[in-house]
């Protein structure tokens, strides 16, 4: 189910790490389907029909599952098998390209998802889906999207048709692998306005992040997710963040609860789709979501979790199967593993698979429980602010609640609050807990991939990978790294001018400052023996007003 004030120096120096991850590319290029501008007939390709599921039993088996640690289940996945290249209706144009086309259609549905078992598309070539009018088009999907395992799925498509078109153009013989071998049908929290996938469904009470509450938490907003989550035959709405990690290589790692597919396989992982920055520009709700642009990332591998809803602390750590792009604007959300009760601070989650939202809690978190494990979770009550009184909601799963630093303490398991129970209380597992607490093996704990060099960091600052690189240098040389306190510098010579040395801890409050001459010595020397051991980035202020930066392990002196 279900600040903070940024550190400018942020800025400065995550552009030193951004190229440690490889690129890759989001999961559709600009495009157009060539039906648009070619004249071809709207109707002439074959329609696939899809059973429609008992939707009135899955709502009265949803009645009794909805925020009890049970995730939010708002599609049905139909098995089918249809291979496109073999089944679509095949058009020649003019210039000797192509386009191979065909519907699925269940009568009924509000939406559609497509599951993939193979998705092959060769080089050039471009796949798009849409529905009947064409107001909603996703793609193009082109070969940079081609997996390995086969295991793809495509963004929702409203309505209870959609086409699937391909286009081949001139010269390229060899034909797409697109198989389609499960159809989601989605069967609620899309009804409201026309265009929706989950938009408008949560309760009148939420707060969309754009509202005043959300104005210290915009860095944080961009890190967290709307997750469709694939588990066998059905869909399942949860939330989600992106983690730091003290590497600062911005290792897509991503949390969310562990009841958000507990039992997925890694075939399902694979078709599971991130949705990032799907909020409101402004405080108030807009009429559809039909102009947003989805900002989209397929796939990930479970790599450590903690027990389901009843179990432990309830988490799941997840690998994108791809990096976030630099125009999706990632935020990698920073954590404390400190036991310590949070006084106040908010959530952030996607309730009914709707538009951002910012929920506040003004009250210190108590310890407590969700299943039989004793001090599992931490206890909250949601607070009346300006705009309304924000609560959780199904889909609200796995959502990260920040202390008022902007760390994430815990994810969401569960709970009673609704917009129209506002003080019953909801329940996060803790993130101290899943650090280390629940046994000793690797994949039940968090810490051996968050702090995978075992430097005792319990608590850690987010950071982005969009920098501001104006006047910044880059070639800082910084040995030995990692050190045990005695520290050398490269400097470049500055005509005969001083440069200013500062020694900045991780949330970037300068804790050492020093002043070298470069026309006396081109290597200078730091005693921090007297610092812990810990990650600390050194600044060179030069002369000439540009900036050089590096990271520096600290592993001790002791």
């Amino acid at each position: 189910m279900k600040t903070s004030g940024t550190i400018p120096f942020q800025f400065l120096i995550i552009f030193l790490f951004a190229s440690l991850t490889p690129a890759s590319g989001q999961i559709s290029t600009p495009g157009l389907p060539a039906s648009l501008f070619k004249n071809l007939p709207a109707d002439s390709f074959p329609t696939y029909k899809i059973i429609a599921p008992d939707t009135e039993q899955l709502l009265h088996e949803d009645a009794f599952t909805d925020k009890y640690g049970i995730a939010m289940r708002f599609a049905q996945n139909q098995p089918t098998h249809i291979n496109l290249a073999k089944e679509g209706l095949w058009q020649q144009l003019g210039d000797g390209s192509q386009v191979c086309r065909l519907a699925i259609k269940s009568v009924g549905a509000q939406a559609l998802i497509l599951y993939y078992s193979n998705f092959e598309i060769p080089a050039g070539a471009e796949l798009f889906l849409y529905d009947e009018q064409q107001r909603q088009i996703a793609g193009a999907f082109t070969s940079t999207n081609n997996r390995n395992g086969g295991a793809f799925a495509t963004q929702m498509i409203c309505g209870a048709t959609t086409i699937i078109e391909y286009f081949q153009p001139a010269g390229i013989s060899e034909r797409p692998n697109i198989v389609i071998d499960e159809v989601g049908y989605v069967y609620r929290t899309a009804e409201t306005f026309y265009g929706t996938r989950g938009f408008g469904g949560s309760g009148i009470c939420e707060v969309n992040v754009a509202c005043p509450e959300g104005a210290l938490w915009q860095q944080q907003a961009k890190g967290v997710a709307r997750i469709i989550v694939k588990q066998g035959n059905s869909s399942v709405w949860c939330s989600g963040s992106l983690l730091n990690n003290t590497l600062l290589d911005l290792t897509p790692w991503l949390l969310t609860a562990d009841h958000c597919g507990p039992n997925a396989s890694q075939s399902d992982l694979d078709q599971w789709v991130f949705y990032f920055k799907y909020q409101s520009p402004g405080c108030e709700n807009p009429t559809s979501d039909s102009a947003f642009r989805f900002y989209t990332i397929v796939g990930a591998t479970k790599v450590a979790s903690a027990g389901g809803a009843g179990f432990k602390s309830d988490f799941k750590l997840l690998l994108l199967n791809e990096a976030v792009p630099d125009e999706y604007d990632p935020y990698y959300n920073g954590w404390s593993a400190e036991e310590t009760p949070s006084p106040e601070g908010v959530t952030i989650h996607h309730p009914q698979g709707d538009i951002k939202k910012i929920s506040t809690y003004s009250v210190p978190l108590i310890s407590d429980n969700w299943g039989s494990t004793p001090e599992t979770h931490w206890r909250v009550t949601w607070a009346e602010t300006v705009t309304n009184w924000g609560v959780t909601e199904g889909g609200s799963s796995g959502s990260p609640l920040f202390n008022p630093g902007g760390l994430i303490v815990g994810q969401l398991t569960g709970g009673n609050a609704s917009c129209s129970q506002q003080s019953a209380p909801d329940y996060y597992g803790k993130f101290s807990y899943s650090w280390d607490k629940g046994d000793t093996l690797p994949e039940h704990q968090l810490k051996p991939w968050l702090d995978p060099d075992n430097m005792g960091v319990l608590a850690l600052e987010g950071i982005t990978d969009i920098a501001e690189t104006k006047n910044t240098a880059t070639n800082l040389v910084i040995f030995p790294n990692p050190n045990n306190g005695i520290v050398f510098i490269k400097l470049n010579e500055q005509n005969n001018s001083q440069v200013e040395i500062e020694v900045l801890d991780i949330a970037g409050r300068i804790i050492y400052q020093k002043i070298e001459n470069t026309s006396s010595t081109q290597i200078a020397a730091l005693d921090l023996r007297h610092l812990e051991h810990g990650i600390y980035f050194i600044k060179i202020n030069q002369g000439n007003g540009a900036t050089a930066v590096g990271k520096l392990i600290l592993r001790g002196y002791k």
